[in-house]
């Protein structure tokens, strides 16, 4: 299996701007809510702190009562912010990918027919709904876990140096040391994800393929088939989906050994330095607490940290459809005429593969306002000369003519507005009867047809 290639900076940076930036001020809100809740954070020990020390100094009650309701207080304050904050967060993040998951569904739109005979709905539907969700949820958290708490860390080692040099420079040190060894493993789980996703897409892929021609199976004996194939998805889906589940536990293993690990360093630094009176006793609290309390947005981030691998495999395959260009390009916008329109189909040879033709050198002429029935068994070329007068596809040899314009030459939405087609398949979309006749045109348009 090939190495996927781990997106850019550059990557998600044009995301954030383009899907996120026509949403500044909720974002900007947002930030300063993170901003106002790190604040709170950093402050609430300070106030404990300072209860520790004038209880065991013989402060006054009411000092210490006041400093309780202050440290209450504050504590509600920052659940209050951290409610707003992730509200906000949400709803940049869902509105953002909603418009890109938009955006996808209109560019497959714009794509020609050989890319949708190579991608089946089932698997368009996998790509544009889940590997987006997969950015939602990166999304929405990122601001408030991965911004927001690698701030709260950094405030947190200024607040040791300020304490004690020598507590601040431990302390960074295990901060370096945990985030390196949850980045590496971050960038070695990304190819497992890339992976599952694409087997997925895969699955689901046949999963809609199945069961939109579920009569025809039954009715031509093919269940056993289907089912043989159903399982072989399924082994080929186990390993890929095994070891994405194992580099989810290899992160959570590794974190909890970290956090042990800080406790530690915590316990024994604080024991140290209390026993040489170097700090007070609401010192040695302060360590224990801003070592917990960086050590929970560290899980944050780890856990922010799963949601990014998702969103690098899911980022890869978004830009990838994104980039796909259709093999059919628009023409330069020759005007058609008026009316009827004879068509022409001059030395056409064509084939879906090119080495294997299925019209050979057809050509006739049909006169505007006549009818022409075309007789065949089934396969012989009925439906490609639809599709070769829609330019579904474009011949290998010889061209097509409406009005005497060769179909290369109109715009794609002139041809399409000019020609119509039946298809013998059935399709009833929930709406009115009226838009299920003029695929919802309005009725100002309908009347100029």
């Amino acid at each position: 299996m090939s190495r996927a290639v781990q997106p850019s900076l550059t990557s998600y940076k044009t995301l954030f701007l383009t899907y996120l930036g026509p949403q500044w001020r909720k974002a900007t809100l947002t930030a300063a809510l993170i901003f106002t809740g790190i604040g709170l954070q950093l402050i609430n020990p300070q106030i404990l702190r300072y209860f520790i020390d004038a209880f065991t100094s013989g402060n006054s009650h009411k000092n210490l009562a006041l400093a309780g309701a202050l440290f209450v207080g504050i504590a509600l304050a920052i659940q209050g912010v951290t409610v707003l904050a992730t509200y906000f967060s949400e709803n940049v993040a869902w509105t953002a990918t909603n418009t890109l998951r938009s955006d996808l569904v209109a560019h497959c739109l714009t794509l020609d027919m050989a890319f949708h005979k190579a991608h089946t709905p089932g698997e368009l539907i996998e790509r544009i709904d889940s590997d987006v969700d997969t950015l939602s949820n990166f999304f929405s958290q990122a601001v408030i876990h991965l911004f927001g708490n690698a701030l709260l860390i950094l405030g947190v080692l200024i607040l040791f140096f300020l304490a004690d040099w020598r507590i601040g420079l431990v302390m960074a040190a295990f901060a370096l040391l945990a985030l390196t060894i949850l980045l590496f493993l971050r960038k070695y789980a990304l190819r497992h994800f890339t992976a599952y996703f694409q087997q997925n897409a895969e699955f689901y892929s046949f999963l809609g393929e199945q069961l939109a021609g579920t009569e025809d199976m039954r009715a031509n004996g093919a269940t056993g088939y289907v089912m043989w194939r159903f399982y072989h998805l399924l082994r080929r889906r186990l390993p890929p989906s095994r070891n994405a589940i194992m580099s989810i536990y290899a992160m959570v293993v590794t974190t909890i050994l970290v956090f042990a690990l800080g406790n530690a360093i915590a316990f024994v630094l604080g024991a140290y330095l209390w026993s040489t009176h170097v700090i007070t006793l609401g010192t040695v609290y302060i360590i224990f607490y801003y070592t917990n309390l960086m050590i929970m947005p560290m899980e944050q981030i780890r856990g922010q940290l799963q949601d990014l691998q998702g969103a690098g495999a899911g980022l890869q395959r978004v830009q990838e459809l994104l980039h796909t260009q259709p093999a059919i390009k628009d023409g330069i916008g020759t005007p058609l005429s008026a009316g009827a329109l004879e068509v022409d189909f001059d030395d056409v040879t064509f084939g879906y593969q090119a080495a294997e033709a299925i019209l050979h050198q057809v050509d006739f002429h049909v006169q505007a306002g006549t009818i022409l029935g075309v007789l065949g068994r089934t396969g012989s070329g009925k439906t490609t000369l639809a599709r070769l007068l829609l330019r579904l596809y474009d011949p290998q040899q010889g061209q097509v003519r409406v009005g005497g314009v060769p179909i290369r030459e109109l715009h794609l939405h002139d041809l399409r507005h000019s020609v119509g087609m039946v298809t013998q398949d059935v399709q009833l979309f929930h709406a009115t009867v009226r838009d299920n006749l003029t695929f919802s045109t309005p009725p100002l348009q309908m009347s100029t047809l």
